[in-house]
């Protein structure tokens, strides 16, 4: 499983007319690339524009890279700056049971956290420490629909982990025994920002 995550600061345009046209033009052009997943995309606390998209391994990921960016050239007065990206390949994931049958195309939102990393050893240690504390915290959580934890595939240092929630306070509860987990047994981690809102586009 390969995750790409963007965020767009800056806004040219009504969240509403970005919304269509994700839903209308965009995300028709992304699932028709082979090995998509999913797609997600919301509005953060600062009001940023937000999105995840999952594909099966990085060549797919990589080829839907193309029609983001042709629809962002093409639609260059919704975001006046140059969004950010993290990409990388997911090392531990795991999807509440029904989830993706549950979701369909629905309109249902979901509550997403995203929980970006510095300072991550690239070492085996760190990933029996997600498989084994982390991840059962997290899919243990009231809640708790989806997570997805990547390593970014150009800085090997950092990382993003992917919460998704039925609702904002539990999204929150999670995130915080997850930070004391980290300070427990990964304390050089560095938490260096968190991006959080309820979904206004969900597939999975």
């Amino acid at each position: 499983m390969y995750i790409n995550l963007r965020r767009y600061a800056q806004l040219g345009a009504g969240k509403a007319v970005i919304e269509h046209s994700v839903e209308t033009d965009l995300l028709p052009e992304l699932q028709k690339q082979p090995g998509f997943k999913a797609y997600c995309a919301f509005w953060d606390q600062h009001g940023a524009g937000v999105s995840m998209s999952l594909f099966d391994d990085a060549e797919a990921a990589h080829e839907s890279t193309d029609a983001v960016r042709r629809w962002v050239m093409h639609h260059q007065d919704f975001f006046p700056e140059r969004g950010e990206e993290f990409a990388g390949e997911c090392f531990a994931y795991a999807v509440a049971h029904g989830q993706e049958q549950s979701q369909g195309g629905a309109k249902r939102a979901l509550y997403v956290l995203i929980r970006e990393l510095d300072n991550v050893p690239g070492t085996q240690d760190t990933q029996a420490f997600v498989q084994q504390r982390t991840l059962p915290m997290i899919t243990r959580s009231p809640g708790f629909r989806g997570v997805y934890t990547a390593r970014h595939d150009e800085t090997g240092s950092r990382a993003a982990v992917v919460t998704l929630f039925d609702e904002e306070r539990q999204a929150l509860a999670c995130h915080e025994k997850a930070v004391e987990l980290l300070k427990e047994g990964l304390p050089k981690v560095a938490v260096t920002r968190v991006v959080r809102g309820e979904s206004v586009i969900l597939r999975m």
